[in-house]
């Protein structure tokens, strides 16, 4: 999505988005941060923080596999990550 693309979704100028970019400014509400987040398709934590997963979870699957493997000891997550590495 270009610039120009968020800048019209969010009722935004052009020059507005840059200075968010270029950390010069901040989106004044968090309801800003949370449509920019959605619109880049990127987590509100890792827009303010840098940590995080990059991108939301997307599908049911995918947040049941997050959820059983955070359940895993480091010695089974190893393991898994093995396996779906041959798997892939």
């Amino acid at each position: 999505m270009s610039r120009e693309d968020v800048a019209a979704t969010m009722h935004k100028s052009p020059h507005t988005i840059t200075s968010w970019e270029t950390s010069d400014r901040q989106p004044r509400t968090m309801r800003e941060i949370e449509r920019l987040c959605q619109l880049l398709n990127i987590t509100v934590i890792w827009y303010l923080a840098g940590k995080g997963p990059k991108h939301p979870i997307s599908s049911t699957t995918e947040q049941e596999l997050l959820s059983l493997f955070s359940g895993l000891n480091a010695e089974q997550q190893h393991a898994v990550l093995q396996m779906m590495r041959v798997m892939g």
